[in-house]
């Protein structure tokens, strides 16, 4: 079973059937549909590159696979949420196994000896005990846990790191960019103009000479002072650009705009 999660909803779930071999590459295929791939450059060719090592989570699939326990009815679990990748299987760790001889690896205790001996006879297995240690070499940061007799690999999702720490930036800004323009003693006028910029990027001088019942003119003076001052920007062109209020003149500062 896979799904998909945000914190507490599931946007997305779907259920697989089929031998152990087929089960592990769908499950593959579904958490690469789920997150995000970048790419680089190999010579002269694009190679995609998954946010989380997909080596690291191949070998978790795998040892779902090959250490749940097969007594317990339960599903293994693929579940994607913003920030982390869980993949659940039943069964704790087995025959005595503490997770700190499981996290120095080499070391193996076999709950299911055939599936085990299929795997190393196909070579989806390198060799007793170095899955875990091939996990940390690719996904440092992996978590496992035990919880109400199921074994859980996450992993954290860059991505979701990335989009938090532009949030927190965001906010930043926008109190950065409040305090720059009280700084700058504007006029109520420029205020104005820096008020609708932040709210509607896009404006045309015209639009904004409307709703502030000024010239064209006066509009122009206004945003060419305000970009001497280095308080506004223009980004693009006339027709297909936008503006931006910033922080400073070298510094160029991002602005929410409104829906």
């Amino acid at each position: 079973m896979a799904q998909v999660r945000s914190s507490s909803t599931i946007i997305d779930r779907h259920d697989f059937d089929g031998d152990i071999l087929e089960l592990i590459e769908e499950a593959q295929k579904y958490i690469l549909k789920n997150i995000h791939i970048g790419m680089r450059l190999d010579g002269l060719f694009r190679v995609d590159v998954p946010e989380i090592p997909m080596a690291a989570l191949r070998e978790a699939i795998i040892n779902a696979f090959f250490h749940r326990d097969y007594r317990d009815p339960d599903y293994i679990h693929v579940a994607v949420f913003k920030n982390r990748i869980e993949i659940r299987n039943p069964g704790g760790l087995y025959d005595g196994l503490t997770m700190e001889e499981m996290r120095r690896g080499n070391v193996s205790r076999r709950r299911n000896p055939l599936i085990a001996d299929l795997f190393r006879r196909i070579q989806m297995v390198e060799g007793w005990g170095r899955g875990m240690p091939l996990i940390f070499e690719n996904a440092p940061s992996v978590e496992f846990r035990q919880i109400a007799g199921l074994f859980i690999a996450s992993f954290e999702r860059p991505s979701f790191l990335e989009e938090s720490s532009q949030e927190t930036v965001d906010k930043t800004v926008d109190k950065t960019v409040d305090k720059t323009v009280d700084k700058a003693e504007l006029t109520d006028k420029e205020k104005k103009v820096c008020d609708l910029v932040r709210q509607h990027p896009i404006m045309t001088q015209k639009e904004m000479a409307e709703l502030l019942g000024l010239t064209e003119r006066g509009i122009r003076y206004l945003t060419d002072k305000l970009q001497k001052q280095g308080v506004l920007r223009r980004i693009g062109g006339k027709k297909s650009g936008s503006w931006r209020v910033v922080g400073s003149p070298e510094a160029d500062i991002k602005t929410k705009s409104s829906p």
